[in-house]
């Protein structure tokens, strides 16, 4: 393939899942003034993040096989398309049970971009340079994080909170036709690709499905820190809606950093993943002490909530990126990517219900502390993958 033709692909690659996050962190910012406006309470906003999350990872079963043999021309143009559709409804509705059903479309939707965009870059690159590539893909749910956040700060105060919807949605159309014109139109297939077999003797390897565990536990905190983030500044400090989003925005900065500062990590650590992760647990971990406690300044809350961002998106770069792309050689890596997605986003379901009701009647210190048991039950299994000697798949390889 040409640089240029490369360039241009992993550029839509970017573009649209970055377009996928506008569209999602949106809620965050929105959610305030939904509940503010008397369109959905608490509860309903937590049901919103609920359905939003296991519409998401059960899709990613569904995707994660379909985006193996489909090509990523129509996987995310579809995704994007529904995506678009589900936010615009939204804006245009403002009802509460409309709101509810519509955001769990876009799950679905959202579940349908990552891994075929992740097998197609895999496929672009050579041997070398794939997890480079990879991570800088992932950058893309930061920067959509930031804008999608900056987006729905802007126009809530200039043009009302449908426009939160309206917006992004109109951005998701966008992307979808640039996705269509420039994505590949037939799916390639790896050159060392395996057999079924291979596939299912992958799917099946014992340190993938202990690995199912820390990601469930990572994703009621990753996603638990952006649906909540808002709605703790203005019940916990009672600011207004301009200075909750100034707060509010050290969660996705931090959390871009983290993406971007990943890579040399994982060559610090000697390209092993798992001592990553169990580090920026346990960072996370000490980073919540704070949250548990009363009086802690709003300052020192936004820094708290934004480190443990920046931690729980280094947990969540080898869950995307490094360890799928492990899987290539056996053919499976959408597959991968949809196991790992579905575990990460049913905790995130799961985390979004249990708290929504939660916070209903009680504060946010149960919450916090609960999240730093997560923490250390995420150090202790991944501890154990990295010091048991479990053998690996052998089709797995280090250089991806």
């Amino acid at each position: 393939m040409k640089d240029s033709a490369r360039r241009f692909r992993f550029a839509a690659a970017y573009v649209s899942y970055a377009a996928v996050y506008i569209a999602r962190m949106n809620l965050t910012i929105a959610a305030p003034a939904l509940i503010e406006e008397g369109i959905l309470s608490a509860w309903q906003i937590g049901l919103m993040g609920g359905v939003f999350f296991l519409l998401y990872s059960l899709g990613q079963l569904l995707n994660g096989w379909l985006g193996d043999i489909f090509s990523a021309r129509r996987m995310v143009t579809a995704g994007l398309l529904l995506t678009a559709a589900s936010n615009v409804g939204i804006g245009l509705s403002l009802q509460a049970d409309n709101a509810i059903c519509l955001w769990a479309l876009n799950g679905f939707a959202q579940s349908m971009l990552w891994g075929p965009l992740l097998r197609t870059v895999g496929c672009m690159y050579p041997s070398g340079k794939k997890s480079f590539a990879a991570s800088v893909l992932g950058s893309s749910i930061g920067v959509g994080s930031v804008l999608g956040i900056a987006l729905a700060a802007g126009t809530i105060p200039a043009l009302g909170v449908r426009y939160a919807f309206l917006l992004p949605g109109g951005f998701a159309f966008l992307s979808a036709g640039m996705s269509f014109l420039l994505l590949p139109a037939e799916p390639r297939r790896h050159k060392r690709a395996q057999t079924s077999e291979d596939s299912l003797h992958a799917l099946l390897n014992p340190q993938l499905l202990i690995l199912l565990i820390p990601a469930l536990c990572h994703g009621i905190l990753k996603d638990g820190i952006n649906l909540w983030a808002a709605t703790f500044f203005i019940d916990t400090y009672k600011i207004d809606l301009a200075s909750m989003s100034f707060y509010v925005f050290a969660v996705p900065l931090l959390s871009l950093a983290g993406r971007l500062v990943y890579m040399p990590l994982y060559q610090l650590f000697r390209r092993q993943e798992h001592i990553v992760s169990i580090v920026s647990l346990g960072i996370c971990a000490v980073c919540l002490i704070p949250l548990c406690l009363p009086g802690t300044p709003a300052g020192a809350a936004a820094l708290c909530l934004g480190m443990n961002a920046a931690a729980l998106s280094l947990v969540n770069a080898p869950f995307l990126t490094i360890y799928p792309m492990k899987y290539q050689g056996a053919g499976c890596v959408s597959r991968v990517v949809g196991l790992l997605d579905f575990a990460t986003y049913a905790g995130a379901g799961i985390g979004s219900l249990v708290y929504g009701k939660h916070l209903e009647e009680n504060g946010y210190a149960g919450m916090f502390f609960s999240w730093m048991l997560l923490a250390a039950a995420g150090i202790l299994l991944l501890g154990f993958i990295q010091y048991s000697g479990m053998k690996q798949f052998r089709f797995l390889r280090k250089g991806a």
